[in-house]
């Protein structure tokens, strides 16, 4: 038998193997065939600068192993075939499963019969299955007794695989169909007819590692024949008879079954080297391309250089980090990461959270009309964008659920100015009808295949110059167009219905399959590219990211069909293969290396259910080499490795004052004399002159935003309007409301909350939740008050203070006033939270000397705190002092009525307080205490940040710096 070539991994492959083809005689005549395409291109440009050809000359045929295959299926038949399509060889093998069944043997006949969308996640396994066993040339033996090991269905389904195997081969013969393993399996099943067809030519095997059943038996044939030339680009222990290395362990069991041996052709001398290898361990993937980025740019020369990337979806993030330099990224990037994909995700949330009566998800809708595509599409001047956002604006302080196609954008308004209605209206319902119409009636593959196009199509007319400008997205469009759509619109059983989940999970099953390739050339320079793109090139320098076991074999998902204990149980090869084609991979790429810096992330375990990235055991077993070598242990912070870390220091917030210029001051003086003060007003410097400044003064509002739990001020509002209207008719009379019916104060609860615009934005169960409450709520409320005459309800009482030369408007709204047999009472109704000055705030003799002797903040740096913490609010104080003032009487206390705990009552003063007590502290300490704080605020030369629990809820802590 012919000896195989094998040209040392620490060889150029590519490079040797055109030497060796250039020193033949059938130089023109002879067919390469590869593994992948991409090593033709650097094939040809070695014969471009290293073939000293004189003239032009015909080059030796270069063809990837799939399109030989395909070729000679071709040649060997006359019939046509077409490739099966994914679904439709799901839809055979639901056929032939059903007729399993139906013919009463076996447990698929005593299990429950699976439609056709529950079939579909066990036919897509099973045509994956298929395929494997064609490629491995195995005729499968029925699996029994694996009851405990798989699911139920699974068991069915492996009991009888050897008939499913049988009637899948045949149906796709009558229907002409085929697939990648069909047409190894045709070739191996007509082997005599295949070799004779090759007879007499010369075909030169380059580059393959781990072989298929039916490549071995082709390449095997037409070895014996004398027709293939293997060369294998491996370890030279193989020819030394030598003990190899494990990663060509795939290589060692191939010489073994052809009973060959390995030979260093005579003309590649043997190049004797060992890369420098270092490592460097980072927290994540962000310290990691910081690395990166330090050891590109500490490299003076990047031309046959590669960054390798185990994990594509690292690219873009790569990208930034890449230097300004010749760069070629030359692998498969997937579809599902690209703006496109989440432009279609997007429009699949918006149907799977539609309401029955065909309103759409707010949240929803904004992403929809916040995607870049969407905004660029039209005339150059791009007046969507600006169309967009006023309706992002209205749509953020609407309900919760909304009618896109209800809106109109104010076009005669001055935000809309310059846009012309006429060509962007025409356009805005363009894209409405294509991202949500469209996509409102999809039943089966066919109509979602249409609503994709129309989707596309609209793109492609309206956004031109968007796809010549970024022509990564235009590629992704166009792989939507030319694989996606047509897979679902060609299929046999397009027609058939599916229900919108199983519709779109097969889209996104599609999505993710797909791969965006970037262009291959130029072929110098640094190249960016997978571990699988690698493939029989070399490089003098790698840079290798994500070295992690996740990645470096990397694992495959769980496959509850046949799992990898079960493979072998076929023949099928199992995890083992796998992890040794991706070590192959590894250190062949690595052994042709001068030098390699191999980054990989071993941070701490982030969750109790999460697992730790470790690094890859291609790395250990690195490590321990040179461990064994240096007779040491090597630890992060050796010079071998290297650890990545950013400095850390404690998170500070930027919460600064604000110094008040003359500007302000004057605006806060204008704010005192014109508008004057309320106790919220009050309050709100009290406890945060900064939080007073952004909002009375600099008149900021948060952005409006739809609350999806329901506006509590909102609600607020209601109770007491609810309560004021209920109250109104018992004005003026002595009531003893426990003995009042409640059905009439429910009813009415009901009637507001009903109409009222937050209620339509909450979920059914959470009206209910709050409808049953709000009614507890009030019938507690009522029982718990005592005989009463009413005397108001939210009366508008004013007063002014003269303070430093200024009188100072002082007014506030008294939600209800009552007398008692005691005196008069005011009430505050609170839904939420509501504070009283603390019991001994009235007796504090040290705070109140200080009140008392308080000129400027100089004097008393702390006062206002010191108040705070022990006021906390002046709002009761401050009413019975506008209430003395207006009616010249002195009240006898007041109280928060607090609805959220049953309607119970807590007052300000209490039964102990004597009558001379009580006027003392509202005739003398109230205004004295109001106009310290307004002095403060009259005198101060800043606006004080005060941080505490108050900043979790506060609308301007983005602004403040918390």
């Amino acid at each position: 038998m012919n000896p195989i070539h094998l040209i040392p991994w620490q060889q150029d492959f590519i490079s040797a193997l055109g030497e060796l083809l250039l020193d033949r005689p059938d130089f023109s005549q002879c067919t390469v065939v590869l593994p992948h395409n991409r090593p033709r291109l650097y094939l040809k440009e070695y014969f471009k600068n290293n073939g000293g050809f004189n003239g032009p000359v015909m080059l030796p045929r270069m063809v990837s192993i799939s399109d030989f295959v395909t070729e000679i299926r071709r040649d060997l038949t006359d019939a046509s075939v077409m490739n099966a399509h994914q679904l439709d060889l799901v839809e055979l093998l639901y056929g032939i499963v059903t007729e399993l069944r139906q013919s009463g043997k076996g447990l698929l006949a005593r299990l429950p019969e699976l439609n056709r969308e529950d079939f579909l996640p066990w036919g897509i396994r099973l045509a994956k299955l298929m395929d494997d066993l064609l490629r491995q040339d195995i005729e499968p033996e029925d699996l029994t007794y694996l009851e405990g090991e798989v699911a139920p269905y699974a068991v069915g389904l492996l009991e009888q695989i050897s008939t499913i195997h049988r009637l899948y081969i045949l149906r796709l013969s009558e229907k002409n169909w085929t697939t990648p393993g069909l047409d190894w399996r045709y070739i191996t099943s007509n082997i005599n007819d295949a070799a004779e067809m090759q007879a007499g030519k010369s075909i030169i095997a380059a580059g393959f590692y781990a072989l298929s059943g039916t490549e071995n038996i082709f390449f095997q044939r037409l070895w014996s024949d004398g027709i293939l030339h293997p060369i294998l680009h491996s370890d030279p222990a193989l020819a030394r008879k030598e003990t190899s290395h494990w990663a060509v362990s795939e290589h060692k069991a191939w010489l073994r079954r052809w009973r060959a041996s390995a030979v260093i052709p005579e003309t590649v001398v043997e190049r004797e080297h060992q890369p420098a290898i270092r490592f460097c361990e980072g927290f994540d993937r962000h310290s990691q391309l910081a690395a990166l980025s330090d050891d590109l740019e500490g490299s003076q020369l990047l031309t046959d250089s590669a960054v390798i990337l185990p994990d594509e979806g690292a690219l873009m993030p790569v990208m930034h980090h890449l230097p300004e330099a010749d760069i070629n990224i030359s692998m498969g990037y997937p579809l599902a990461r690209t703006s496109l994909a989440r432009l279609i995700e997007t429009i699949l949330q918006l149907q799977e959270n539609r309401l029955d009566d065909g309103r759409y998800y707010w949240r929803d809708i904004v992403d929809l009309i916040r995607h870049p595509y969407l905004r660029l599409l039209g005339p150059e001047d791009k007046p969507l964008r600006k169309v967009f956002h006023v309706w992002e604006a209205e749509i953020r302080i609407g309900e919760r659920h909304i009618s896109p196609l209800a809106y109109m954008p104010p076009y005669g308004d001055t935000v809309l100015e310059g846009v012309d209605e006429g060509t962007t209206e025409a356009l805005r319902k363009s894209i409405l009808d294509h991202c949500l119409m469209a996509f409102e009636s999809v039943s089966n593959l066919e109509t979602l295949g249409n609503a994709l196009n129309s989707l596309a199509a609209m793109l492609h007319e309206h956004g031109h110059q968007l796809w010549l400008d970024y022509l990564v997205d235009a590629e992704c469009l166009f792989r939507l167009t030319t694989s996606i759509i047509p897979e679902l619109r060609s299929v046999e059983n397009r027609t058939e219905p599916y229900s919108q989940s199983t519709l779109f999970a097969l889209l996104r099953r599609l999505l993710s399959q797909e791969r965006v390739s970037f262009e291959p050339e130029p072929l110098g320079g640094l190249q960016v590219m997978g571990v699988l793109e690698t493939r029989l090139l070399h490089f003098r320098r790698l840079f290798i990211l994500d070295a992690v076991e996740e990645r470096l074999p990397g694992t495959d998902a769980y496959d509850p069909l046949l799992p990898d204990p079960l493979r072998k149980l076929l023949g099928l090869p199992d995890a083992r293969e796998r992890d040794n084609v991706s070590g192959y991979n590894f250190y062949r790429l690595l052994m042709g290396a001068d030098e390699a810096v191999i980054y990989y992330q071993n941070g701490i375990q982030p969750g109790l259910l999460d697992s730790k990235s470790s690094r890859s055991r291609f790395v250990e077993q690195l490590l321990w080499e040179r461990e064994q070598k240096e007779q040491r242990i090597i630890e992060p912070g050796d010079p071998l490795i290297r650890t990545m870390t950013f400095s850390v220091g404690a998170l500070v917030n930027d919460s600064k004052a604000i110094s008040i210029t003359s500007t302000i001051r004057d605006q806060l003086h204008a704010l005192l004399v014109d508008q004057g003060l309320s106790p919220s007003r009050i309050d709100r410097y009290m406890h945060c002159p900064k939080q007073f400044y952004y909002s009375d003064l600099c008149k900021v509002r948060p952005i409006k935003q739809v609350d999806e739990d329901g506006d509590r001020s909102e609600f607020g509002s209601l109770l007491h309007d609810v309560l004021r209207e209920f109250h109104e008719p018992f004005i003026g009379r002595k009531v003893d409301f426990k003995h009042v019916d409640s059905a009439s104060l429910l009813s009415l609860f009901d009637e507001r909350l009903k109409s009222s615009s937050f209620y339509r934005q909450l979920a059914l169960d959470t009206r209910m939740a709050l409808r049953k409450t709000g009614h507890f709520r009030l019938e507690q409320y009522l029982d718990s008050l005592e005989p009463t005459t009413l005397l108001g309800l939210e009366d508008q009482l004013r007063t002014a203070l003269f303070v430093d030369g200024k009188d100072i408007p002082i007014n506030g709204q008294l939600d209800r006033i009552e007398e008692r047999d005691e005196g008069v009472v005011i009430l505050d109704y609170k839904t939420g939270g509501g504070v009283l000055p603390r019991k001994n705030m009235w007796e504090d003799m040290e705070l109140w000397d200080r009140v008392h002797d308080f000129k400027t903040e100089e004097n008393d740096v702390d006062l206002l705190a010191d108040i705070a913490q022990s006021v906390q609010s002046v709002q009761l104080p401050l009413y019975m002092y506008l209430y003395l003032n207006e009616k010249n009487q002195t009240p006898h206390d007041a109280g928060l009525i607090k609805l959220a705990e049953n309607g119970k009552s807590e007052f300000a003063f209490g039964p102990k307080w004597t009558d001379q007590e009580r006027h003392e502290a509202i005739e003398s300490m109230t205004p004295t205490l109001i106009s310290c704080i307004i002095r403060h605020m009259m005198t101060t030369d800043q606006f004080s940040p005060n941080p505490g629990k108050r900043c979790e809820w506060c609308d301007f802590k983005i602004p403040c710096g918390q």
